[in-house]
């Protein structure tokens, strides 16, 4: 059967971004089972932010073509500085007139802070924009598991778990000349994926002088956006693990694989642990590498279940280094821990999966 879809997503390629890229692959993806899909973006198909303009502008679309409406949901991407409150009490009136509407929570809202507390207000009115939105669908999705603890519909809306695979086609064979200019005595390489935010750059800040005290033989690849400004930064702070370290910069996805396939181990530490909406690991998990990561607030179970990483606890440098050094130094139980990260994904986490649950339930649906 083919289905009708109007994603909504508050950014699209060219645009950079892990909910644009997300989107792409997911419009493609029903596309290709043959479904009908346009996607709706500032910028693009719309002439505001989900202002005014884009409201009419999807007013028509909907009368004219009905189907079924799937908004990309992060709070900040929806224009008036993360509170477009309006914006949701639209959606949830046509939904009320029919229209199916169904919402994926990237993330479900801000945190109270005592630190900032003008940010509260924020805090507040996006509680409100989720519980609106969820009283809006007739199904919602949701990044990862541990977002139900925020997120609670009053409608017996069901809540379903749309892992974010990873986006990056694997190459078909290790790239030598790639690995030998990062590491010309075919040293091991130590890799990171991702894009330097600051939260992330303070724990890879945090585990990378262990690390390499437990591994000196080891060099080091930054992989990513923003992975050459890291370095920079890297080796005003420890200037002997630069030296040691090599950068990509942003680089296209194949070259992305092959630095990827070009790693003995994957270091991923996340400040709030590793979870199923961290695009960097599902890459890892995809190519078959071995992957230490941190244990966190917001960690799923499965990680634990189904051994796909080395799990270290938050806040646990030495431990952290620790387990990259003994899977360096034990080859077999490296290609172990890959082959499960890589049954792991092709099991629960791999777009196909998405696009069934999407489908089905769409199918399912009066």
């Amino acid at each position: 059967m083919s289905l009708r879809w109007h994603i909504l997503t508050g950014e699209y390629p060219p645009a950079s971004g892990g909910v644009g890229d997300y989107s792409a692959q997911l419009a493609a993806a029903l596309t290709a089972a043959g479904d009908r899909v346009t996607v709706w973006a500032p910028g693009s198909t719309l002439p505001d932010r989900f202002g005014r303009g884009s409201r009419a502008a999807l007013d028509g679309a909907f009368r004219g073509d009905p189907g079924i409406v799937l908004l990309q949901y992060v709070p900040n991407a929806l224009g008036r500085r993360g509170m477009n409150l309006p914006f949701c009490l639209w959606l949830r009136a046509r939904a009320r007139e029919g229209a199916d509407v169904r919402v994926m929570f990237h993330e479900p809202y801000f945190y109270f802070t005592a630190a900032q507390p003008w940010r509260n207000v924020l805090a507040a009115t996006q509680r409100v924009m989720a519980r609106v939105l969820l009283d809006a669908s007739t199904h919602a999705y949701l990044s990862t598991d541990t977002w139900r603890r925020y997120l609670t519909p009053r409608n017996g809306t069901p809540l379903d778990v749309l892992p974010i695979p990873s986006n990056i086609l694997p190459a078909p064979e290790t790239d030598e000349r790639l690995r030998g200019a990062i590491a010309p005595e075919e040293e091991p390489i130590v890799g990171h994926f991702g894009t330097y935010g600051d939260h992330v750059e303070g724990e890879l800040l945090r585990v990378l002088p262990p690390t390499a005290a437990r591994c000196p033989s080891a060099r080091f690849a930054f992989i990513g956006r923003g992975s050459v400004e890291f370095l920079s930064r890297l080796g005003r702070r420890h200037p002997e693990i630069a030296a040691l370290s090599w950068a990509s910069g942003r680089i296209d996805a194949g070259v992305v694989s092959s630095a990827l396939r070009a790693c003995d181990v994957l270091m991923q530490p996340y400040p709030d642990g590793i979870t199923t909406r961290r695009t960097s690991v599902m890459a890892g998990l995809q190519h078959g590498l071995p992957i230490v990561t941190t244990s966190g607030a917001l960690t799923e179970p499965i990680w634990m279940a189904s051994r796909a990483v080395a799990l270290v606890p938050v806040d646990d440098a030495e431990a952290f280094a620790a387990s990259v050094a003994a899977l360096i130094g034990d080859r077999t139980e490296a290609r172990a821990l890959g082959r499960r990260g890589a049954e792991t994904y092709e099991r629960a986490f791999r777009l196909e999966r998405s696009v069934s649950v999407l489908r089905g339930a769409a199918a399912a649906a009066p």
